[in-house]
Parts: C-alpha cells; sequence; structure tokens
C-alpha cells in the first residue's frame, strides 16, 4: 500500500513538472548565456549584460517574440575557459533553455563552440573575431563582427600612407592576440612594410622594459600591439618613461574601452585603435541607431561604445531570426540564420557559407580625449594627426 501510494505521489509530481514545464515553455522562451561578470574580460563584457538587459525589456515591452516574452538568464563565467563550458551544457542540459547566446572572448567561445554543435543550439557570438573558430567546419556558431585578422588592417594603411617602412608587432599569446598577428602578417605583405619584431608574451605580464627596448634597438617605426587593456597601457606608459619616439602606436580592444584614454590622460593622445561600430549616427546612419544609444545613454549614464553595439545586435538578429521562422522552434531557427538577411544598429547582417558576416571595421585616434574615426576614409570624421609628437614636446597630464 505505502508502496503504491508514494509511487502514485511520484507520478503526480513528474506530470505537475512536465506540465510545469510546459506552460512555461508556452508563455515564454528562454534565452541563456555564460558571461564574464566578474575575471579579467568584465570590463568589456560589462557592456553585453547592459544591452541584452535592454533589449529583453524593451522586446518585452511590445509582446517578446511571436507573442512570447524572453526570459534571459546570465550566468557568470568568470572569464574561464572551463567554467563556461560547464555552465553551457547545465543550461542546455538541465535548464533546457530555448536558446543561447555566446561568451566573451574568442578563447572562450571556440571552446563552448563544441557544447553548440554536440546540441545543435543556434547562437550569436558576440564577443569572438577569430576567424579559425570559423574554420573548423561548424555550423551551429554564428559571427558578426569583422574578424581578428583585419583590426589592424586600417592602421597598417595609415602607416604606409605616412611612410613608416618598419614595424614591430607583439601581442599576449593567446588565441584573439595570435589570430591578430596572423592578419598584420598578411597586410604588412600587401602594403610592403618590414616586421622588424615580431613576439609575443605571457598573459599578465606587467614589466615591458625589455620588449621595448628591443623595439627601439630594431629602429621600428610604430608598434602593432595586439593587446587588452593592462598590457596596452603598461606598453604606451612605458615607450613614454623610456623616452622612445615611434611615429604609430595602435592597439586593439584597450584604446577602445573608455578607460584606457581616462587613465592614460596625455599619454593616450595620438593612439590608433580598432573598433567594430561607434555611436557616431550622423557618420554610420544605420536604422534605429540613434534610439538605440539615446535609450542606453538614458539608462546607463554612458553612451555605448562597440561591445554594447554589437552585444545588442545580436539580439536583434535572434528575434528577427524567430520573427521569419514563425517559431521558436531551433531547427527551424536555425535553417533561417543559414539564410536570411536583416539588419542591425551595427549594420547589415548575411553570413556566408561557414557563417561568417561581412562586417568592416573602424580605425579610430583619440584626439583630446576623444576617439575619432580616422579610416576607412569614406567613413572618416577628421584626418589622422601623425606621426605622433616626440615624448619630450608633449606635455604630461
Amino acid at each position: 500500500m505505502k508502496r503504491s501510494l508514494v509511487l502514485s505521489l511520484v507520478a503526480v509530481f513528474a506530470i505537475s513538472l512536465l506540465w510545469t514545464a510546459k506552460s512555461r515553455a508556452a508563455g515564454e522562451v528562454s534565452v541563456g548565456v555564460a558571461i564574464s561578470q566578474t575575471g579579467r574580460y568584465a570590463e568589456p563584457a560589462g557592456r553585453f549584460v547592459n544591452s541584452w538587459k535592454m533589449y529583453v525589456d524593451q522586446t518585452n515591452a511590445k509582446g517578446g517574440w511571436l507573442g512570447k516574452k524572453i526570459n534571459l538568464t546570465m550566468l557568470d563565467d568568470k572569464s574561464d575557459k572551463q567554467q563556461s563550458i560547464k555552465l553551457f551544457e547545465k543550461m542546455i542540459t538541465q535548464d533546457k533553455v530555448n536558446f543561447t547566446m555566446g561568451p566573451y572572448s574568442s578563447g572562450i567561445t571556440d571552446a563552448v563552440a563544441n557544447i553548440l554543435e554536440r546540441y545543435k543550439y543556434p547562437t550569436m557570438a558576440p564577443g569572438a573575431s577569430s576567424g579559425v573558430i570559423w574554420q573548423k567546419g561548424r555550423k551551429y556558431l554564428f559571427n558578426i563582427i569583422a574578424v581578428a585578422q583585419d583590426y589592424q588592417k586600417g592602421a597598417l594603411h595609415i602607416a604606409k600612407d605616412i611612410g613608416v617602412k618598419r614595424i614591430a608587432v607583439v601581442g599576449e599569446d593567446s588565441l584573439f592576440p595570435r589570430q591578430t598577428t596572423e592578419g598584420v602578417k598578411a597586410w604588412a605583405k600587401k602594403l610592403g612594410l618590414k616586421i622588424v619584431l615580431e613576439e609575443s608574451y605571457p598573459r599578465k605580464q606587467q614589466d615591458f622594459t625589455a620588449l621595448l627596448t628591443k623595439i627601439k634597438s630594431r629602429r621600428a617605426e610604430a608598434l602593432i600591439s595586439n593587446s587588452y587593456f593592462a598590457d596596452a597601457t603598461a606598453q604606451i606608459r612605458g615607450l613614454r618613461e623610456l623616452n622612445i619616439n615611434l611615429k604609430i602606436f595602435a592597439g586593439t580592444v584597450g584604446p577602445a574601452l573608455p578607460k584606457f584614454a581616462k587613465s592614460l590622460g596625455s599619454t593616450a593622445e595620438y593612439v590608433l585603435g580598432f573598433s567594430q561600430w561607434e555611436p557616431k549616427p550622423k557618420i554610420l546612419k544605420r536604422p534605429g541607431m540613434r534610439a538605440y544609444i539615446a535609450e542606453y545613454q538614458k539608462r546607463y549614464g554612458v553612451k555605448p561604445n562597440y561591445h554594447a553595439g554589437q552585444s545588442y545586435a545580436c539580439f536583434q538578429v535572434m528575434g528577427a531570426a524567430v520573427e521569419k521562422a514563425g517559431s521558436i522552434d531551433r531547427n527551424a531557427v536555425w535553417k533561417t540564420m543559414r539564410t536570411f538577411r536583416t539588419t542591425t544598429v551595427i549594420g547589415p547582417w548575411k553570413v556566408n557559407a561557414n557563417n561568417l558576416n561581412k562586417h568592416e571595421g573602424l580605425t579610430f585616434q583619440i584626439l583630446n580625449g576623444q576617439r575619432k574615426i580616422v579610416w576607412p576614409a569614406k567613413l572618416a570624421e577628421t584626418k589622422y594627426k601623425l606621426p605622433m609628437p616626440d615624448w619630450k614636446k608633449r606635455p604630461r597630464n
């Protein structure tokens, strides 16, 4: 009797859970993501979080996707690859989310992509630019931004324009900087620039005195630094302290972060950097861009940078795909994403056979503490001011 009663209760409980899950699924669409809310990537990833929350609030206020409210779950991967893998596995197999959104960084995304392929989850990759990720036959991870191999394309064209012939290329020994360096080598060859030094360094290196001294000894005229925030700031500070004068310093992720210019003051002046997008609607003229910028600034007190813009755009693509498919069935949405075309606040989106979107980035220069687009010429808001003046001719902060 007791055994029969227990089995009956278990059955009722199971049916209740099943009904609840079906009821929840009928009323909402769940999206899960593991994102770096702490750790080394927390600064740029924080802009992702801002934009995602804003998109979900705006979309739910209009009825959601196909009349279903979006339930967004964000877990902290602590900027750690293994942690991200575990969290994505959990969200897919245990939480059974309808969709996932990619994490921050090429290295973490590359690792997580294997999980997405295994479970066939179509996923946008807002924080991965290393082209090699899409050279592995993957079908479910979708690119939206310019690949790392083109990050320094603009800086190298500018270098050629001002007569630079000898360049040094440095970067952290991890996936994204390595991919950026491969791109630099290819573009340098096309443009006839000679690489007099190519060197990588370990993550968290803080003292670059020996490396910068070597750059000077090789008579490099430009430093192409495939770097993040901490290493880029340490390098430009080191150049000033050692009084090493170069015609160009070109960074990647670091100079695009607002705190780069703020923390360095006059030392950041004339630095070149890369951006996937800038909040400049008069120049870029993307649909919905003005409204997005205004709402973001209203909510968070600052204008969105490119990390914010590209992450918002990823949700726009997913939402458009769901609407186009007329279903939240993952296979239907995946098939739609492979073939359709849409437009986002950072530009048009249409992937090729490898799930790569053709997006051209921007090169900016820090002038009077502000990022100014200087390349490509058709989008430049001002002419670049180079070569950089000697350190002794520049004011201290």
